[in-house]
């Protein structure tokens, strides 16, 4: 990835006179879309990093990132819950086009066969867990590879603190 477009994710800075992501973004859609050596998208970083005004405009100009896997199968809705980015999350979602992209950006897994929700449920994210139960009440949850559900995740945590 180019480190200037790298920078303006970690940062959140949209633009100035030196810098315009939009610029950037457009040629990335045409050229194949910049990553990292983990293969995260600009949109990863932003979400990494809770930079949700830059992830807004990054989504206006190149939707399609908001479904990119990274090389964990990660999306940006995996790396803002794990991190409880809950605006973040909040704008992950509000940019899904229809009701069946955010069904399918909730429900999808990451390589350990993690959800979003798995993430947050397992880093003690509570406003966040909240946020992606609402956004998708009929989805049961199924386990991940390791055979966790996110209310199994959670029991765990309650138990460890009471520890």
């Amino acid at each position: 990835m180019n480190p200037t477009l790298y920078n303006a994710a970690m940062r959140g800075n949209i633009g100035d006179a030196n810098f315009l992501h939009a610029d950037h973004l457009k040629r990335d859609e045409e050229n194949g879309y910049q990553v990292t050596p983990k293969g995260n998208t600009v949109l990863h970083v932003a979400a990494l990093y809770g930079h949700f005004h830059f992830a807004t405009e990054v989504l206006k100009i190149t939707p399609a990132l908001l479904c990119c896997q990274n090389k964990k199968n990660e999306t940006a809705l995996h790396i803002a819950a794990n991190e409880g980015h809950t605006e973040a999350v909040r704008v992950l979602l509000a940019c899904t086009e229809d009701h069946n992209t955010k069904e399918k950006l909730t429900r999808t897994t990451d390589a350990s066969g993690d959800t979003a929700l798995h993430k947050s449920m397992r880093s003690q994210h509570l406003d966040v867990v909240k946020l992606l139960v609402k956004e998708d009440p009929e989805f049961e949850f199924p386990p991940n590879h390791a055979q966790e559900t996110p209310h199994c995740i959670w029991r765990l945590n309650l138990v460890f603190m009471m520890l």
